[in-house]
């Protein structure tokens, strides 16, 4: 999506700044208890005194969020500076708040950008086909038209009518059977091109049962390899009963997918910090590297090779005898899982997966190439 490619060149230019910079990702989820009451200003303002940020650019924050009653987001993340540098991303998915004077901090970010599966939903509705996609982003031009749950309706005008499913045959009856066929093979190509042209690596069919097996069926092969899930949805559901449905598909279907890739992990990967480390930057066998998103600790870091070296108290490189430095092992692992060409995945939430990857794998594995 051309928002996510934006946000990308954003990180490049926003990590280029060599002065102070405050970073921060706040809450805003209107769901969440804690944020009831705008209570997260509150948090903003103890975030900023506890980083010492100058006062005049607390001002400019406070300002600015003060006037936002309504921010239309789950997580905000802002970057500003006492230059000119003031700018403000509008997340769909919640991340804990974390505020951050000095160097920019612009890692939380890319991991949500490098783990983030698009999954659009080819919904079967009562007298229309809809089509929904959901992202990190929220398009603050068009903010109307981004969902809570962060599904975006695409425009499909004109929304061109279809047969009825369910009990309802005799719309059926007032067609034949070649145009009911003909109708379908159009809608499967128009799913496939809104698919492939919106990035859609994940697909959620949604509507009645009898129309979902008689549409599924129609679908190109490269798009049935992409249908995550199913989900069951009545001619009469409103939109904000599709909506909830949705949402609580692509939750079901990632939990799954997640699991999946930890069994993988368990049959044929490697697991914990030094098996994993070792593997990824020196064997270069690791193509997806699995963190979890809470996993804390720092290492040893080396500007000159590109490298993590283990040994916390290691001053200089063992590669290049060049000075390191200290850096949090989830920075460290996103410039070298960029380095070696890995996909990098983060595993958050508290669920049988996230236990896995804690307990049995130690926060941290990987697939191999061989």
């Amino acid at each position: 999506m051309a928002q996510i490619q934006e946000l990308r060149q954003a990180i490049g230019s926003i990590s280029d700044r060599s002065g102070p910079v405050f970073s921060a990702y706040l809450s805003v989820n209107a769901a969440i208890p804690e944020n009831q009451e705008r209570a997260y200003l509150v948090r903003l303002r103890e975030g900023m005194n506890d980083q010492g940020v100058p006062e005049g650019l607390q001002l400019r924050v406070r300002e600015y969020l003060e006037e936002e009653t309504h921010p239309r987001a789950r997580t905000l993340v802002i970057f500003a500076d006492e230059d000119d540098l003031f700018e403000v991303y509008r997340l769909q998915v919640d991340l804990p708040d974390t505020f951050h004077w000095g160097e920019p901090y612009v890692s939380p970010l890319f991991m949500i950008l490098e783990e983030w599966e698009p999954y659009g939903a080819a919904v079967l509705d009562a007298e229309r086909f809809r089509y929904f996609v959901v992202s990190p982003l929220q398009d603050v031009e068009d903010p109307e038209e981004v969902k809570g749950n962060g599904f975006k309706e695409l425009d499909l005008s004109p929304s061109r009518p279809y047969p009825r499913g369910g009990q309802d045959q005799d719309s059926f009856s007032r067609r034949t059977e070649a145009n009911v066929e003909k109708f379908y093979n159009q809608l499967a190509e128009q799913v496939r091109d809104l698919t492939f042209r919106e990035g859609v690596r994940r697909l959620i069919l949604a509507g009645p049962h009898e129309r979902l097996v008689e549409f599924r069926n129609r679908l190109p092969e490269d798009v049935k390899k992409r249908v995550a899930t199913e989900e069951p949805v009545p001619l009469d559901a409103s939109e904000g009963e599709i909506l909830k449905r949705l949402d609580a598909a692509r939750k079901r279907a990632e939990s799954e997918r997640e699991r999946a890739l930890l069994d993988e992990v368990r049959e044929s990967g490697v697991r914990g910090l030094e098996e994993t480390v070792t593997a990824l930057q020196e064997e270069n066998r690791v193509h997806h590297l699995v963190v979890l998103w809470e996993l804390e600790g720092d290492v040893r870091w080396s500007d000159a090779d590109g490298l993590i070296i283990l040994d916390i108290t290691r001053e200089e490189s063992p590669y290049s005898g060049e000075e390191t430095r200290v850096r949090p092992l989830k920075d460290a692992l996103v410039d070298l899982a960029a380095a070696r060409g890995a996909r990098l995945e983060f595993v958050r939430g508290e669920n049988e997966n996230t236990d896995v990857l804690r307990d049995e794998f130690g926060g941290l594995a990987g697939l191999t190439r061989f």
